[in-house]
């Protein structure tokens, strides 16, 4: 790859990163940056999009700990348009398969109820957080 492409590519990254640090707290801004794959891929989904994953359970057993939605288990405080996050979903599957497959699944132009349900079927065994699903239509603001 010539210089030129590798310049554009950093410079998107960083630009990439940085629309988010207005909302995030520094701390949060640099754990966000140094997260990989699909770790990092849903934690910044669930940055811009906290209102859809609070629609969705959460199936791992962090309903213990006080989680309320899968949102609970990326964000921990939204005040005054700063964001801080939790570490907890770094090592949790289930977590990030939730936010995951919500965020593939609005994509594909699922409504917000199938996708429920599609996750309720898969975890069925599993502890849940009880979440209500406040929006049964399809997702029209989602932010990738």
């Amino acid at each position: 790859m010539n210089r030129k492409k590798i310049f554009f590519l950093l410079l998107f990254f960083f630009v990439h990163i940085n629309s988010y640090s207005s909302k995030l707290t520094d701390e949060s801004s640099s754990f966000i940056n140094s997260l990989k794959g699909d770790v990092k891929e849903a934690y910044l989904y669930a940055v811009k999009n906290p209102d859809i994953l609070e629609n969705f359970s959460c199936y791992c057993g962090c309903e213990k700990i006080g989680h309320t939605s899968n949102n609970s288990c990326f964000i921990d405080v939204n005040k005054a348009n700063t964001i801080t996050l939790t570490n907890h979903s770094v090592s949790c599957p289930i977590c990030i398969d939730v936010a995951l497959t919500v965020k593939y699944l609005t994509n594909d132009g699922f409504e917000l109820s199938e996708i429920r349900q599609i996750l309720d079927n898969a975890y069925k065994d599993y502890p849940t957080t009880n979440t209500k699903l406040q929006n049964q239509k399809s997702c029209c603001n989602e932010k990738n």
